[in-house]
């Protein structure tokens, strides 16, 4: 994978440890990634890790209306570059017109949404956001006139997992309040470095971990290097994201994340502690639909766009069983294919919150 220059590599690092809310990383994001790759209009989605479905936006010249249509092609219709299809290959950014091989009409997408719109004359690129093998979010960038060139999808994939790693710790940040043996915990250390305050869950997290590098402040130096590490982030002069994965006494792992507090340079540094675990389903599914555990995985599998043989091999099943699962699924969602199933869903529980953003 391409590598940027190393101010513009250092610039992407600071955005992600700005403590920024999900629609301000976005907003920066368009602004920063517009420098490098020029484009008229653009539409951010930050994504379900588990569905793969649209949570939340942030579009440049693009209505709601737009978004729906957008959506609509993404779910229900045969088309090049579609997301989930780009989250499996290597890069995961794809180019309309090179997908096309020029003739932008075999695109559907192109026909019913970009060419009404104003783009007759124009490109798409998209991209997915990944965190190792997770996606977090995904972007459409589009041009009036002229095509993108292989250098911008590089370019593009290059900030990639940076944006992806700032999308996740922005929802880990909205959803800090949350209850449970799970909750994360919240370390802040004050703008000359010594200890503010920590929140119980991390004096739980903290007391779990296996650290024998000392402590200051009784906080384990891995913890104070990363809120170290977070500030020259943000000041632009590291290279790296301030992350780190700690074992625990009881053989699991916590992730730390460290980022600037309310979005500033020189303040306050707030230490993120989590439980290392894979996105699971959303629950909203299973409790509407009453689907049983294997169900839930199919499902999941589904709505990546995996096949009836990938999930069969990823399940260690026959695809006869994958296929009497996906029955019982469409029984109990009420529909009658996998189209409709992620529809279905997105339009019930996802599009309400992107009609909500706007």
């Amino acid at each position: 994978m391409a590598r940027l220059p190393p101010e513009q590599h250092r610039a992407f690092i600071s955005l992600v440890h700005r403590g920024l809310t999900l629609d301000a990383l976005f907003e920066a994001a368009d602004q920063a990634l517009a420098d490098l790759v020029p484009f008229d209009s653009s539409c951010w989605l930050s994504l379900d890790p588990a569905t793969l479905l649209p949570t939340s936006h942030f579009t440049r010249e693009i209505g709601t209306d737009h978004l729906m249509d957008l959506a609509a092609n993404e779910f229900l219709e045969d088309d090049v570059n579609k997301f989930a299809d780009l989250a499996r290959q290597a890069p995961p950014v794809g180019i309309l017109s090179q997908a096309t091989d020029g003739d932008l009409a075999r695109s559907p997408r192109y026909v019913r949404v970009l060419g009404p719109h104003g783009y007759q004359d124009g490109d798409e690129l998209r991209a997915m956001f990944l965190d190792g093998n997770t996606s977090w979010g995904c972007v459409a960038l589009h041009r009036h006139q002229g095509t993108f060139s292989q250098e911008d999808a590089r370019t593009v994939a290059a900030v990639g997992p940076h944006l992806a790693t700032g999308i996740r710790r922005a929802v880990l940040a909205a959803d800090r309040e949350v209850e449970g043996s799970g909750q994360p915990g919240l370390i802040l250390f004050n703008s000359d470095g010594a200890l503010e305050s920590k929140s119980a869950a991390a004096t739980r997290w903290l007391a779990a971990m296996l650290d024998g590098t000392g402590t200051r402040d009784g906080m384990p130096l891995i913890i104070v290097s990363l809120a170290e590490k977070a500030r020259q982030a943000a000041n632009g002069c590291a290279d790296e994201v301030a992350t780190a994965r700690l074992p625990t006494k009881e053989g699991g792992w916590v992730v730390a994340h460290a980022s600037m507090l309310d979005g500033g340079v020189d303040g306050r540094v707030a230490v993120m502690l989590q439980p290392a675990r894979e996105p699971q389903i959303a629950s909203l599914i299973v409790e509407a639909h009453g689907l049983t555990e294997r169900e839930r995985e199919v499902t999941r599998l589904v709505m990546q766009g995996r096949s009836t043989r990938e999930i069969a091999e990823c399940l260690y099943v026959t695809p006869y069983t994958v296929q009497d699962h996906i029955k019982a699924i469409f029984a109990k969602v009420g529909v009658q294919s996998r189209r409709e199933l992620v529809a279905q869903l997105f339009l019930r529980y996802y599009a309400p919150r992107l009609h909500a953003d706007t």
